[in-house]
């Protein structure tokens, strides 16, 4: 496998660690993210945290399915740094990677520090969003078919 010079950067700094592929894992995650995505759009809208959650459940397959195409896997507290370099990968815009690492803040506070201010339906929507525009371009970055 040859990788793109920053994983092997990653790599060397122990923030992620190479690992053999696991043959189908790619297809699963992105298979699975799309569950999420379909999940999320048929969730009552006016829910903005079950929908939040599950486009941020989504989204953090699609980064497992390029780490995974990449054969290399987060190692402690390297969930954040993997999703600023796959965000990077996807050549996500300024405001949809400020917009993805906030919602993995939120999502901290939300598993590790609840209670939590409430997610407005503009910003669970905009997730959804950005899930729906990056899970294709996962798909043809991946080599792995919708």
């Amino acid at each position: 496998m040859i990788r793109p010079p920053e994983y092997d950067n990653l790599i060397r700094t122990r923030a992620l660690e190479a690992v053999a592929p696991t043959p189908g894992a790619v297809t699963a995650y992105l298979k699975s993210a799309r569950s999420y995505l379909s999940a999320a759009k048929a969730a009552d809208v006016n829910e903005s945290g079950p929908v939040f959650t599950l486009a941020y459940e989504g989204l953090f397959l699609v980064v497992q399915s390029v780490l995974e195409f990449h054969e290399v896997r987060t190692k402690d507290a390297g969930r954040n740094l993997a999703i600023q370099r796959v965000c990077t990968d996807l050549q996500f815009s300024p405001a949809e990677f400020r917009l993805m690492i906030k919602a993995h803040d939120r999502r901290n506070a939300i598993t590790y520090r609840s209670p939590f201010p409430p997610v407005s339906q503009p910003e669970a929507m905009a997730l959804v969003g950005i899930l729906e525009k990056y899970l294709p371009i996962a798909h043809a970055l991946t080599n792995t078919p919708p």
